[in-house]
């Protein structure tokens, strides 16, 4: 049978014999900017890792008028006006609060201690009032040093020479639970012992 013109056109053109005719399913045209290949092989772009903080520098205690390892000036002791020396600390974990502790560690003996010391503080001065709550000092409190009659600090007074550490702990409440301005200097030892969560020391010698 022969076909007539217009049919056989259809025909042909249904077989795709048209090598012009646009592809079923052709990929989205690549911008001109865009060299193809360098769209394919592009990185994979990762979000970076967020940034771990670091912990906190270790708690560190240092003195104007005293050197680690050095000698205590005779100001501090009782061979002199027997005041605490300047004091500041850095570092450690945030706290509540502080306590310092000066112990002769070669007796050994706790010579007094300050505690419930505020939290925002970073020193104490030099020559802290002797009082239970002394003023220069607000929130503080002192309990009888070892002479059992000064409240605060009393410093060194060897008969030959004797190592000395001050002692400061970073303390988990305040004020500290369990004693008042009634308890004895161990039973405030106790207490800050079981809610330090830091401590630094400075140690120095005294020789009369």
């Amino acid at each position: 049978m022969r076909l007539r013109p217009a049919l056989a056109l259809v025909l042909a053109a249904a077989c795709g014999g048209d090598d012009t005719a646009t592809p079923i399913d052709a990929p989205a045209a690549v911008d001109a900017d865009h060299d193809a290949a360098t769209v394919v092989d592009a990185p994979l772009v990762i979000d970076a890792p967020t940034a771990i903080d670091a912990p906190p520098a270790a708690l560190a205690l240092t003195s104007t008028a005293i050197t680690a390892g050095g000698t205590i000036p005779a100001m501090y002791s009782c061979r002199g006006a027997n005041v605490s020396p300047p004091l500041a600390w850095t570092g450690g974990p945030s706290a509540p609060g502080y306590a310092l502790v000066l112990t002769d560690r070669s007796n050994p003996l706790v010579h007094s201690i300050i505690w419930d010391i505020p939290g925002v503080r970073t020193d104490l001065p030099e020559g802290v009032d002797k009082v239970a709550e002394p003023p220069d000092v607000p929130g503080a409190k002192q309990p009888l040093a070892y002479d059992n009659q000064t409240r605060g600090y009393l410093g060194p007074c060897p008969g030959s020479t004797h190592t000395y550490e001050f002692a400061l702990y970073a303390v988990d409440a305040s004020p500290l639970p369990g004693v008042t301005l009634s308890s004895t200097r161990a039973q405030v030892l106790a207490a800050i012992m079981a809610h330090d969560t830091a401590s630094a020391t400075l140690t120095a010698t005294f020789t009369p």
